[in-house]
């Protein structure tokens, strides 16, 4: 077990220094290509038929596409993080990479999942997150919508990305406040889903119709989460790898502070390749990823387990 924990979090560092040599590649490639763009429109293209001169083309493409006809974000025009926004189709090249981190991070969950599903044990029956597929992949794909929304509202600037990158929150934050009420009442898979869903239309509606309860919600789900977790922790005293739970406070608060030191410009370099809200995208995609390895460590749900026995 311990020999299987210390690789699993090998391949997650991995995965992380790969994806930030792949975010830096596409963020370098990006702003070069920006910088060829004058008063909205992009030098033209080569006519070479070479590979290299085909994915140049099709860059300068995407790039010379304006948002300029959606409605704009709330923080525009000078609120918009610290990185300075650009023309094309990509106006904030490091802010919009970096949230592969997010999408890395829900790929590896289902990979993860696949492979403990396969080889499940009569042991393992009692943790759903290791022998029902439907919570992980539920999980994993809430934090690839995540990278998506945060993507296109960072691409966009645009009000309509805004929504999404906020409301794709919620769709982590109600899996962990549904999750731990299922470890302490027993909630059925097609219970779960149900509500998960409805609690996700309910909230996205209360998004839209009143835009500027949106980072209260967030904030609710997220207070809540916390409550529902010591409630699970104090009711059940489940055998859980407490590691993993410390290591996502530890990033929840790096990240935090990341932010605040990019909201604030205390560390701010407009044109750079390095932005601190980038990093809140990688530190925030490392918290889902130790609390999927959080719930995947418990060795005792009992309540889950008498409803979630594999079929």
């Amino acid at each position: 077990m311990r020999h299987r924990r210390a690789f699993l979090i090998g391949l997650l560092t991995a995965a992380f220094l790969l994806q930030q040599a792949v975010c830096t590649r596409l963020t370098l490639g990006t702003m070069s290509h920006a910088g060829a763009t004058v008063a909205g429109r992009i030098e033209a293209p080569s006519l070479s038929l070479g590979a290299r001169d085909g994915v140049d083309t099709v860059s300068a493409v995407l790039l010379g596409y304006s948002w300029e006809g959606w409605r704009p974000a709330t923080c525009m025009p000078d609120r918009c993080f610290c990185e300075r926004i650009r023309g094309g189709a990509i106006r904030q090249p490091v802010n919009t990479w970096s949230n592969l981190a997010f999408i890395l991070t829900g790929l590896l969950v289902i990979v993860v999942a696949t492979c403990d599903r396969s080889r499940a044990s009569p042991s393992d029956a009692s943790n759903p997150m290791r022998t029902q597929f439907v919570y992980p992949a539920v999980y994993g794909i809430a934090a690839i919508l995540v990278g998506v929304g945060s993507m296109w509202y960072h691409m966009s600037l645009a009000f309509a990305g805004q929504v999404v990158d906020v409301i794709s929150m919620y769709l982590l934050t109600g899996f962990m406040l549904l999750y731990n009420l299922s470890r302490m009442h027993c909630l059925s898979p097609k219970t779960f889903v149900a509500s998960y869903l409805v609690l996700n239309v309910v909230l996205g509606y209360l998004s839209i119709r009143w835009p500027a309860s949106r980072r209260w919600i967030f904030l609710g789900l997220v207070f809540s989460t916390i409550v529902s977790e010591g409630l699970a922790r104090r009711a059940r005293g489940p055998k859980m790898n407490a590691a993993f739970l410390y290591a996502g406070f530890v990033s929840l608060g790096m990240a935090c502070g990341a932010w605040i030191l990019d909201i604030t410009r205390a560390i701010c370099s407009p044109t750079g390749w390095f932005q601190a809200h980038a990093m809140w995208h990688v530190l925030m995609a490392a918290l889902i990823g130790f609390i999927y390895l959080y719930y995947r460590s418990e060795d005792d749900c009992a309540c889950l387990g008498a409803r979630h026995l594999p079929s």
